[in-house]
């Protein structure tokens, strides 16, 4: 199905102001973000597949322990997640959809003394980073956990956790069809199972061949996660992003909202099951699943919370993040093309909030904010990107 009328049409042949291929978090918000403005958008998205990184997690907006010795980047997440609110009730109201949204905090248990100890001496550290800013975490005490968490009995050795009340989690699924509804609502154009075949100059524009017919646009947003790396070649651009493997295991529902706050690698689903996951794994494109992985994530998971060893698991998955080499987002235009944009991040979901604010603007030709211009492609040319 077709969602979207406004972009001009001829024959298999449409014309827009801006395409954006990758109808993810970060494409679709964009496209949301453009719509609003009332430019000709169109969004194109392939064929869905399961290990997409939308569907590999619970949708933690986690700011806090980002990133020492980069207080831009801080800053770029604190301030993403204050838009959480205004951008949660207009994707809301414009697309009719619900999204479960729960800025409630979120927490990084420690495990005996020495973990307390490296994990506030980095705090500590972000602290001094912050400067006036500051920098809205802090370490607790076990009994300020447990006053937090109070259905939860802790393992004898946590001792603490780092907390942060700008944290916390929603249903990234349906906040991605909400961006992708909304964005139709006020004008543009989405096109599912649409893949790009080809990209070529046309006048001062591009023009696309997908699967759905060809589309021209003046001006052209590669956000297609790890497909930025196909995409790319089409410019003679090496984007430089890696496939990062996430493990996670499912318990059976508890009937109880034991944990209305994200535990980092621990969160209870609207569903009530309790999901675990926090494995970085970089194996390329294997999706493979290794039960000595999730095993280790479940040991970890009761000596937190020894209660979880009475659930029965009831379903384990891996799926692929998106990781650009160094962890940090990529923001800039292709060299040599200065109307095409190539778009990365690990942490889109978090960041949802200052895309929407900031690259739509940034692609219609209004820079960054100075917070943002760190996270261009030159960063890279030591590493081998062209």
């Amino acid at each position: 199905m077709i969602l979207g009328n406004r972009s001009k049409k001829s024959a298999d042949r449409r014309q827009v102001d801006v395409l954006v291929i990758g109808g993810g978090v970060t494409g679709a918000g964009v496209g949301f973000g453009l719509a609003k403005k009332g430019v000709r958008v169109c969004v194109i998205d392939d064929t869905p597949v399961v290990d997409r990184a939308s569907r590999s997690n619970m949708g933690l907006i986690w700011v806090q322990s980002k990133a020492l010795g980069i207080p831009e980047y801080m800053r770029w997440g604190f301030n993403s997640s204050r838009h959480f609110p205004g951008l949660i009730a207009e994707l809301e109201e414009t697309s009719g959809i619900h999204i479960p949204y729960n800025p409630t905090g979120g927490l990084i248990p420690c495990v005996g003394e020495e973990e307390y100890g490296r994990r506030a001496e980095y705090i500590e550290g972000l602290r001094k980073e912050a400067g006036d800013f500051g920098y809205n975490g802090t370490m607790i005490s076990r009994s300020e956990l447990e006053k937090l968490l109070p259905k939860i009995s802790f393992g004898d050795k946590v001792c603490g956790a780092a907390w942060c009340e700008e944290d916390g989690f929603l249903e990234p699924l349906k906040m991605m069809f909400a961006m992708r509804k909304a964005m139709v609502n006020l004008g543009g154009t989405f096109l599912p199972e649409c893949r790009a075949h080809t990209i070529r100059r046309e006048g001062s524009g591009y023009l696309v061949t997908t699967s759905r017919g060809e589309i021209a646009c003046d001006k052209l947003v590669l956000a297609g996660g790890l497909s930025n790396r196909q995409l790319g070649a089409w410019f003679d651009l090496k984007v430089p992003v890696t496939p990062d493997r996430a493990q996670d295991l499912l318990t059976e529902r508890v009937t109880d909202n034991v944990l209305p706050i994200p535990i980092l690698g621990l969160t209870q689903t609207p569903g009530g099951t309790i999901m675990v996951g926090y494995k970085h794994e970089y194996v390329g494109t294997d999706t493979g699943f290794t039960p000595e992985a999730v095993a280790s994530e479940g040991r970890w998971a009761v000596s937190v919370w020894p209660d979880l060893a009475k659930l029965r698991v009831i379903r384990c998955w891996s799926c692929l993040r998106v990781m650009p080499v160094d962890g940090l987002p990529i923001y800039d235009t292709v060299p040599g093309h200065d109307n095409v944009f190539v778009f990365n991040c690990h942490s889109a979901v978090t960041l949802s909030g200052i895309h929407v604010a900031t690259l739509p603007d940034y692609v219609l030709g209004n820079g960054l904010p100075e917070d943002g211009k760190i996270f261009s492609l030159s960063r890279f040319n030591k590493t081998g990107a062209k």
